[in-house]
C-alpha cells in the first residue's frame, strides 16, 4: 500500500517538475522580449530627449 502511495506521490512530482519547468522556459523567453523592449523605448526617449533640447535651443 505505502508503495502505490510513494510511486502515486513520485508520478505526480514530476509531472509537476515538467509544467514548471515549462513555465520557467516561457518566463525567460519572456524576459528577453521584455528586456528588448526596454532597450527600445530608452533609446526612443533618449533620442526624444536630445531632439527636444535641441530645438529648444535653437528657437531660444
Amino acid at each position: 500500500m505505502k508503495f502505490k502511495i510513494k510511486k502515486f506521490i513520485y508520478l505526480l512530482n514530476d509531472i509537476t517538475n515538467i509544467a514548471l519547468k515549462k513555465n520557467r522556459v516561457e518566463a525567460e523567453e519572456n524576459a528577453k522580449k521584455l528586456r528588448f523592449a526596454l532597450i527600445i523605448v530608452s533609446i526612443i526617449l533618449v533620442l526624444s530627449v536630445a531632439l527636444n533640447i535641441y530645438f529648444y535651443l535653437k528657437y531660444d
